[in-house]
């Protein structure tokens, strides 16, 4: 039995590469994230069915709810310590050790997570056919009152990552990476601006939007950029001086109705990680937010966490793990 089971097994990887290439087409999304880990073979054959099922450049990013602790779901039974949301409104308990109680997500772009655990621990990682690549150790242990982005996936060559935070009320310190550097520099921005909502990169800048229509840009070049959005129509806005127009949604998970579409109680909070999606054509920045528990009379809220991300499964020759 046990040279049968060998044999069996060891055939998997033997299929014709048209074989499984033609099941690979039949299979959905979900079906697909599984399918691409089983062996090089079948990640590889996998290629043109992933291409079909990318996402469209208008397509809606799904929602993954996580940081909920291990005393919280002794609490509540009907809870999923990470559940993942589609656009459909489906949801899906997933189980990301990566996306812990002490995880916090930075930034999410093209399918791609920025992750920061306390003790200045600082990483990437992509759900969709898990990846991890490790940063080097981030200055600050802790971190409060952010933003961050980078430009590229983490495996190109030229991605550059920022993370923008408060030092005091007109002092912002930016640190910022280089995929090859092994240290980050820091930058100093001591003029006056609101609260910090959303940052992005878009056409060699990053963009830092505050809550009163004011951005700044930091350009590859160290120079830094202070202006106000223009309002060209009822949805969209337009970057001074040059002409560079956007979609702003600093409602989303409010707009999606996100809180009973995941089941969440009344007396629970959560704070979002935004991201930069397509909305006809252009590009929209959907701000980070801070949704309040509606019970005010409660002491404390149960706090979770969330971000919007892409269903992205980057076709790749390694299923091993990176470092920058």
């Amino acid at each position: 039995m046990s040279n049968c089971a060998k044999r069996y097994e060891g055939q998997w990887s033997d299929l014709p590469p048209e074989l499984v290439s033609d099941i690979a087409d039949r299979l959905g999304t979900d079906e697909l994230q599984s399918f691409r880990t089983v062996c090089k073979a079948w990640n590889s054959a996998s290629y043109t069915a992933v291409a079909k099922v990318e996402p469209a450049p208008d397509i809606k990013p799904w929602f993954l709810l996580y940081g909920i602790t291990d005393n919280e779901l002794n609490k509540d039974s009907d809870l999923q310590s990470q559940l993942l949301v589609k656009k459909s409104g489906e949801k899906y308990p997933i189980c990301l050790p990566q996306l812990d109680g002490t995880t916090t997500c930075l930034a999410s772009n093209q399918g791609w997570l920025l992750l920061f655990q306390p003790g200045g621990s600082m990483f990437f990682f992509r759900p969709f056919v898990p990846m991890k690549i490790d940063l080097p150790k981030f200055p600050a242990s802790e971190l409060s009152d952010h933003v961050a982005a980078f430009s590229s996936p983490p495996t190109s060559q030229d991605c550059m990552v920022c993370v923008m935070s408060r030092k005091s009320d007109g002092e912002f310190e930016l640190n910022v990476l280089h995929r090859g550097a092994n240290e980050w520099t820091q930058h100093k921005y001591d003029r006056p601006i609101d609260t910090i909502k959303c940052a992005a990169y878009r056409n060699g800048e990053f963009y830092f939007l505050d809550s009163k229509s004011g951005y700044i840009t930091f350009a590859k070049d160290l120079s830094w950029n202070r202006d106000y959005l223009v309002e060209v129509s009822n949805e969209v806005t337009e970057c001074r001086p040059s002409p560079d127009y956007f979609y702003t949604e600093d409602s989303y998970f409010q707009t999606k109705d996100m809180k009973k579409k995941l089941g969440l109680a009344d007396d629970v909070s959560i704070s979002t990680c935004g991201t930069l999606k397509q909305y006809h054509g252009l590009p929209q920045f959907v701000f980070n937010e801070t949704i309040s528990s509606n019970r005010v009379q409660e002491p404390e809220s149960r706090q979770f966490k969330g971000v919007w991300i892409y269903p992205k499964m980057f076709y790749q020759t390694s299923l091993k793990d990176e470092t920058w």
